[in-house]
């Protein structure tokens, strides 16, 4: 579920987590966290150390 949090600026979903890099997908286009807390989209080559996490791209739902 998504709500809004407490400073009212972001989007969170509680029940959306970043993954671990042990389970990151080399060679693929992801989001990336960096130890700094910035996400980005990238790809992960297994030797990039500045990531703590990784999440899948989102897709956009079916047209009705």
């Amino acid at each position: 579920m998504t709500t809004i949090d407490s400073t009212h600026t972001t989007a969170v979903d509680h029940a959306y987590h970043w993954q671990p890099m042990t389970s990151c997908p080399k060679g693929s286009k992801v989001q990336l966290l960096t130890r700094y807390g910035c996400a980005i989209y990238g790809t992960w080559t297994g030797k990039d150390t500045i990531y703590e996490g990784w999440a899948p791209l989102p897709t956009r739902a079916p047209k009705e």
